[in-house]
């Protein structure tokens, strides 16, 4: 992708080059995986996810931009649960001895995933940003090209973050909130689900986990209106 390189003009040193060349690896890989897991889903999967994040009306999904059934899709490969396992689960129990490392660098990337609420403390020119996890009071530094030029310092952002050896990027969609909005609803779901957890870590069961996000998520969707604008990864 020559237009990423001159994005990155230059000056980029041979660790910055090939950090960005596994993203972009990882990026596109991730398309791949994210499709064939969709394709595992049950058909009651999404239905059940519109419902749960206030994008269905009478039984029917209503989706006001095209990002949102992206944050479904999301939403059902992490939380739609059969016999306790998500597709995710049944996919690697289904792995051939012979799968790529990369593909298993992917799956585990997809099952230590982490959703919160986050702050956009520094735009990183040409690669992401730094953000901390309000929940978890974390800073964690995110490779994301889309973030990079559209972000904004102080913007409270929802999303997953998905972790690898050597860099961490996004699911591909942040969704933005208001300050108000966080303080007055978000904030609210977070202390109930930290006192719900179990242990000093704040360890959230897989059901609370789908409870917290659907919660978070329904708010940030419906309070940000017709109109949000979401982050979205350019390579996504």
């Amino acid at each position: 992708m020559k237009w990423l390189k001159n994005l990155f003009g230059p000056g980029m040193s041979p660790e910055e080059q090939k950090q960005l060349d596994i993203y972009q690896d990882f990026r596109a890989l991730g398309r791949q995986i994210n499709l064939e897991l969709i394709r595992q889903l049950p058909p009651p999967a999404l239905p059940d996810a519109g419902k749960k994040l206030g994008l269905s009306k009478a039984g029917t999904l209503i989706l006001n931009q095209e990002d949102e059934i992206a944050i479904a899709y999301d939403f059902c490969l992490q939380h739609f649960r059969r016999q306790g396992k998500n597709v995710i689960d049944r996919a690697m129990d289904a792995q051939p001895k012979e799968t790529p490392e990369d593909h298993r660098a992917y799956w585990n990337a997809l099952l230590n995933a982490r959703f919160s609420i986050f702050l956009i403390e520094a735009i990183l020119p040409h690669r992401g940003a730094r953000l901390r996890d309000l929940v978890l009071d974390e800073v964690i530094e995110v490779m994301d090209l889309g973030l990079s030029s559209t972000g904004i310092e102080g913007v409270l952002i929802v999303g997953r973050i998905l972790f690898f050896p050597s860099f961490n990027m996004s699911s591909g969609t942040f969704i933005p909130v208001a300050p108000e909005i966080f303080e007055t609803k978000i904030k609210e779901v977070i202390e109930k689900f930290q006192k719900d957890a179990s242990t000093s870590q704040r360890v959230l069961s897989s059901a609370q986990s789908a409870a917290f996000e659907a919660q978070v998520l329904r708010i940030a969707l419906h309070e940000g209106g017709e109109d949000n604008s979401f982050f979205t990864d350019m390579e996504a």
